[in-house]
This record gives structure tokens, C-alpha cells and sequence, in this order.
């Protein structure tokens, strides 16, 4: 599995996307040319600007890189980015066991994130009323994230899920 001989991070971003998420060797080495080769690297990667990024590889000759990366994997590697972007914030460990439970969920909460711009604050949530929680835990979430704190990480890292 170790065939490039990597260390550290750069190894278990590697073995995550190979083994995990069925990345081609071909596409892992692209993504290290591109200076994303180990997980602190995904730290900050911002939603809209990895998409662009991946989706532009195939308009370039293979001679210089040209890589197709389909929707699933664009959609993976996004997740994973938001996923070391909050631990990161958190100043908590990659725990990798921990993203594989759960990989669908944080796909989802890159989403919800890339919906809100960094300069707009989101409305406020309505009062809370028993009928309809589901939308009403969604507009808190998406309001504390709207939200920077001293930190600048969103106050939306206050909230964690149930395991």
C-alpha cells in the first residue's frame, strides 16, 4: 500500500483515498502535484474553490495533468476537507476512524456550509416549536455558522451530534 514510501499525514490522506474513497493512483498523484498531498493541506480548502479546481483537471492535456474526477469524488474530497478544516478548528486529532462512520454527514455539512458567505449572518431561527424540529435544528445550525467567533471559527462548533 505504501508504494510512493510516504509518511505521517501524507500517507493516511494517500491510503484514505485510495482505500476509502477509490481514488486512482493517477488522481492521488495529480492532487500532491497540486500541493494537496497530505491532510493539514486540506485545512481551509474552501468548498467552491475545490470543486472549480477538479472539475477544470480534465480540460487539460494529460501531457500536463489533465485528471477526470467525477461528481462522487469531488464530493468526497470536499467532505474530507470539511471534516479536517473542523477538527483542525477544534484543535482535535484527524481521527479517520471517526470520518469513515460518518463520511455522508460531513458531505452534507460542506454543503450547508458553502451555502452561507462569510460575510452574511444567516436569519435567526424562529421559536422553537415541537412540530417542525427538524428545520428549526438546521436554521440554529445554519445560523451559528453563519456567526465567526474570536477565533475565527463559526459558532456552529458548539454543536456536535450524538455518536
Amino acid at each position: 500500500m505504501n508504494a510512493f514510501y510516504l509518511q505521517g499525514e501524507h500517507r493516511l490522506l494517500h491510503e484514505l483515498l485510495r482505500t476509502f474513497h477509490n481514488f486512482t493512483r493517477e488522481q492521488c498523484t495529480k492532487l500532491g502535484a497540486e500541493g494537496y498531498s497530505s491532510l493539514s493541506d486540506l485545512i481551509n480548502w474552501r468548498y467552491k474553490d475545490s470543486r472549480s479546481l477538479l472539475e477544470n483537471f480534465p480540460n487539460r492535456p494529460t501531457t500536463r495533468g489533465g485528471q477526470k474526477y467525477g461528481d462522487k469524488k469531488i464530493n468526497d474530497l470536499q467532505a474530507l476537507s470539511w471534516f479536517i478544516t473542523d477538527r483542525s478548528r477544534r484543535g482535535l486529532t484527524f481521527d479517520l476512524k471517526l470520518y469513515r462512520q460518518e463520511a455522508d454527514q460531513y458531505i452534507h455539512f460542506a454543503e450547508v456550509g458553502s451555502e452561507i458567505g462569510n460575510d452574511e449572518a444567516a436569519d435567526k431561527p424562529e421559536r422553537f416549536k415541537y412540530a417542525n424540529w427538524n428545520k428549526w435544528e438546521e436554521s440554529v445550525y445554519i445560523y451559528l455558522d453563519s456567526i465567526v467567533g474570536k477565533s475565527d471559527a463559526p459558532l456552529s462548533y458548539v454543536i456536535r451530534k450524538d455518536l
